[in-house]
Order: C-alpha cells, then structure tokens, then sequence
C-alpha cells in the first residue's frame, strides 16, 4: 500500500512538470567544490579516453591484490559508492570507481547514452586501471551494464556481483512513472522525489548527497538512458556467463527477489540471489555495512 501511494503520488507530480530544454554541458572541472563526490584522502582520481574519445573519470582507492570494479546506475555518478567504499577500503581491495559519460567528472556530450556505449567507458577505465582477474559490482543500470559486460569479456572477470540490477530484459516502467523518470532530466525536485520512492531508510545527509550528485547529471544521459535500460534486450547472452554470480538485493520497490531470481538468476548458471532487509533501491547506500559484509563473503570464498 506505502509504495501504491507513492507511484500515484508521483503521477500527480507528473501532470504539474514542465520540461524544459537544455544545452550541451561541458564535463565539470576537477577543481568544482560544488561536484557532490568526495575523493577522500587515500582517492586517486584518474582520467580514461574511450573509442570514441570521451574521457572517463575514475577513482582508484587502495592497492591491493583483488581489483573491484565499482559501476554506477542511472541518474547518478560514482559518488553512489562513497558509503560503501568506507566499508570496503582495505589492505585486500583496490576499488575503481568511475563515473560513466554524463556524470561526475567525467564528459558529458549531447547523446549517445546507450548501454554499449558505457561499456565503451568501462573497457576504457578497465584498460587504463591495467584491472586484471577483477569482481566487477553493478548497480540498478550497472548491474545490466555488468551482466552485459560479462556476457562478452567473461574471462577478465573473477566474480560478479549485481546489486538490485536492472535485468537484461529491461525494465518497462508503466507510462505513469516513465513520464515522471523522463521528467525528472529537468527537473531537480522529481530527481529528489524518485530517491525518495526508491529508498527504504535513506538518511538525511545521504539524501542530500544523492541529490546533489543527481543535479549534476547531464539532462541528456538522464533522458536517453532511461530509454536504454527499460528498453534493454540481451537476456540470451546470460548463459554466457560463466563467472561465480552474486544478486544482491533488499526491500527493493522495484526490484524484488522472486523478480531478480527468474529475470536474472535462473539465466545465469552459476549465480545466488541472497536478501537482506531493511534497505531499499540504494542499499549500498542505506546500509552499506551488510552490504560490504555480503560482498566481502563473496570476494573471500571465490575460488
């Protein structure tokens, strides 16, 4: 009933949006206090330039033996990670943390926001960041940009881990709420309302933090990816797959365990769908001490 609630309160919004066009924005400088992304101390930030000449830009926190590749979702950055990452950093991990084209740090062109051209961005970052024998982590839309991944370079890749992931038969919305997440590329207070639906128990500087990081999107990669991911169409290449799979997944409203165990889990054979409660769409947000506990688990009994 609380998340029927929030859809229909979410059409409301919908017939009060207006939308409003936008210009090409430049990439924001290294040096912009206003970025909502935190390099932290023990932070590298590094730059990726893809096929198509975009530049990347990419955290690398740690040097240890185990590469972990952390690959955001839609409407937001790397910065999604920042929560996690405290939970995670150690002597174990080195993380790489990149902000697709759109977001972040990183360029932010007129178009061309499709799934493969992020993982233009991911195999440039991974080429860059020389990641050998890495977990690759993707969450919501970089969980079907990791299933995808996978799918056509699976013997780069040690384990995989999926973190509420859009399938890799999309995610149609109902027009409802699609014309709300179209919405949202142009309007700062629908991105804010759909962190708010999409949460179970987000805390108030962490909102914060994912609103900023939101309103710094690029309205463009807002916009036409949301196409991309509710329109994605690759589950055949999941028995492809051979690397060790974990699903992970909370008190989702969108993306429920039976939902990600038959979209997802029965098509990738060697793969777990395992719940934990009390978080929402962003766990590794919400709570990103279980979830580092569960990726720690995975990592360790990789073979």
């Amino acid at each position: 009933m609380k998340n029927t609630m929030k859809i229909a309160a979410l059409s409301m919004v919908v017939g009060m949006a207006g939308i409003v066009g936008c210009g090409e924005q430049p990439a924001p400088d290294d040096t912009n206090t206003q970025i909502a992304q935190s390099l932290g101390d023990e932070a590298e930030l590094r730059y990726a330039r893809t096929r198509d000449q975009k530049d990347i830009a990419y955290r690398v926190i740690g040097d240890g033996d185990q590469d972990v590749v952390l690959v955001h979702g839609w409407m937001v950055s790397g910065a999604v990670y920042d929560n996690l990452i405290e939970e995670l950093a150690g002597p174990d991990y080195r993380l790489i943390v990149p902000d697709l084209r759109g977001s972040g740090l990183s360029s932010m062109p007129n178009g061309g926001y499709s799934l493969r051209n992020y993982i233009k961005d991911m195999q440039a970052v991974i080429d860059d960041a020389d990641a050998d024998d890495f977990v690759l982590v993707g969450h919501s839309m970089g969980g079907a940009l990791a299933q995808l991944y996978a799918s056509s370079y699976d013997d780069d890749i040690e384990g995989l881990i999926l973190m509420s992931p859009v399938p890799a038969s999309g995610f149609p919305l109902p027009q409802e709420s699609y014309d709300l997440f179209a919405a949202a590329a142009y309007d700062a207070s629908l991105q804010e309302l759909i962190i708010q639906i999409s949460s179970v128990d987000i805390q108030p500087d962490d909102f914060a933090a994912m609103a900023a990081d939101a309103a710094g999107v690029s309205p463009q990669a807002i916009r036409q990816a949301l196409d991309s991911w509710t329109g994605a169409d690759f589950a055949d290449k999941l028995h492809k797959i051979d690397a060790e799979t974990l699903i992970l997944v909370s008190d989702d409203p969108f993306m429920n365990p039976a939902l990600l165990q038959a979209a997802v889990g029965d098509l990738i054979e060697d793969s777990v769908v395992e719940y934990f409660p009390g978080s929402g769409h962003y766990l590794q947000v919400e709570d990103p001490a279980s979830t580092a506990a569960h990726i720690d688990s995975f990592i360790s009994g990789l073979d």
